[in-house]
């Protein structure tokens, strides 16, 4: 190589990061509204079920574990991972028509007019596709599409989480009021079985009633027994939902269910209701695939488009510039297919069955949706009557418990402890149909695409009698 051209190779490659750099610059951007914040890759593995950097609050809220606690979900981290996926393959496109430039280099020997001799190459390589029938474009919007489509489902995730969290926070303090049901009850039917025994240490009872009175205290123990163990379990349940398999929680605090009370159920309408459906995140995100999945078949019609293409080189060509190749050359090039043996129909049906597919999903999906609806509908309708019935047993619990307690004091034949166990009862119930009757709107609101109300954290409104039981 001569000098004069090392000197120019020098100062060619000198150039080269701000060459590069000002083309990626021109490169088209990808629109803000889809890109959104870029994240770091995870580079390690790492387990969703790992340990809380800080302990859970004593008393645990529902309001801190719906708006404050970093719930995490399987299914919610694969949404938001097949989101980022769509994202980066669509700002692959955007790079594969933009301007690149690259060094290209080779030593090489060859035979050239009968006689050997070499054939090197050190040139810098401009190039940029001009039109490709709007095909790269197309192929983006598509991915944007999927990307789009996968954040809706992050989000249709994140709520359907919410409810489960919901659920089993419910189900941990319904466990905690069983457990006292079920320990008060054990509690009178070994007092029955005491006496049974001093009954038949007198002679007064006989041996049967006397086994038959230690297999009811049995059975009243072991149903105890359960219900301690349950308490364990609905615990380590909640804390396997929220995605802290470690993160057992100790006591919990009643929620304020009073935003609930003013639903009223005669102002719904099924009708109304059923096609209010559309609004689902699940039903969007499958629209939004059908719309990314159009732009497939679009693509697929403008395969057989022509491709222009334009590349530049600067360098040494060839060991004998002068002589053949030169010091430069630039090129503007077209490719179009003429004949493909029929791969852009069968691409093109192929684009179109799976938009049919996504129809059919939304579909089958849509009739789902409108079957749970109906279902919740109905169950909020029951609300009232199962509320006048929970009513009627608790003042019928409360009037028999005064009742018994009034023979207690008179010294009279009493079953001062069943009534006990009768009002807790009634309590139990009265709880379990709030609960209840919030996780029916809740899961209304979220089959309508509405998000998850908050809570307050403290006792119910309204409420008051039920709240601190719970608390005790």
């Amino acid at each position: 190589m001569n000098k004069p051209f090392k000197l120019k190779l020098f100062f060619l490659l000198g150039a080269l990061p701000l060459a590069m750099s000002s083309a990626a610059a021109a490169q088209d951007p990808a629109p803000e509204s889809v890109q959104g914040p870029q994240k770091p890759a995870a580079e390690s593995w790492s387990v969703l079920s790992q340990s809380l950097q800080e302990p859970l609050p004593n008393p645990l809220t529902l309001k801190y574990l719906l708006n404050d606690f970093p719930l995490k979900s399987g299914a919610n981290l694969l949404a938001q991972a097949q989101s980022r996926v769509a994202l980066a393959q669509a700002q692959t496109l955007n790079s594969t028509n933009g301007f690149k430039i690259d060094l290209e280099g080779r030593l090489t020997r060859r035979e050239f007019t009968e006689e050997p001799q070499n054939h090197n190459l050190l040139a810098l390589h401009f190039g940029k596709v001009l039109y490709d029938g709007d095909l790269n474009k197309i192929y983006q919007e598509s991915l944007y599409a999927l990307s789009d489509a996968a954040q809706i489902k992050q989000q249709a995730q994140l709520e359907n989480h919410k409810l489960q969290v919901m659920s089993a926070f419910f189900d941990a303090l319904l466990a905690d009021f069983q457990y006292r049901i079920d320990n008060e009850a054990m509690a009178v039917e070994y007092i029955a079985f005491d006496k049974s025994k001093d009954q038949h240490s007198l002679s007064r009872l006989s041996d049967v009633e006397l086994i038959e009175a230690e297999n009811t205290y049995q059975k009243a123990l072991l149903k105890r027994s359960r219900s301690e163990q349950n308490l364990l379990k609905m615990r380590l349940y909640l804390a396997n939902v929220i995605g802290y398999a470690d993160a057992r929680p100790d006591k919990l605090a009643f929620p304020d269910l009073s935003d609930f009370d003013h639903r009223d159920p005669k102002s719904l309408a099924l009708s109304e209701l059923q096609q209010q459906i559309e609004q689902h995140p699940l039903l969007r995100a499958l629209k939004t695939q059908w719309e990314g999945q159009l732009k497939q078949v679009q693509a697929a019609h403008q395969l057989n488009r022509p491709k222009l293409r334009a590349d530049a080189w600067v360098g040494q060509l060839s060991s004998h510039p002068e002589l053949r190749e030169g010091r430069w050359r630039a090129d503007l090039s077209l490719a179009m297919p003429l004949y493909d043996s029929g791969l852009q129909q069968a691409r093109v049906e192929e684009e179109k069955a799976k938009l049919i597919s996504y129809q059919a999903q939304y579909e089958e999906l849509a009739q789902a949706l409108r079957q749970e609806v109906t279902d919740l509908y109905f169950q909020i309708q029951m609300l009232a009557a199962e509320e006048k019935s929970n009513n009627l047993f608790a003042d019928y619990a409360d009037l028999y418990l005064d009742y018994s307690r009034a023979l207690y004091e008179n010294e009279s034949a009493t079953d001062l402890g069943d009534s006990m166990v009768r009002l807790s009862q009634a309590n139990y119930n009265q709880v379990e149909w709030q609960f209840r009757k919030a996780l029916l709107w809740a899961k209304l609101d979220y089959l309508l695409g509405k998000p998850l109300e908050s809570f307050s954290s403290g006792e119910a409104k309204g409420s008051d009698a039920l709240s601190q039981a719970i608390q005790q």
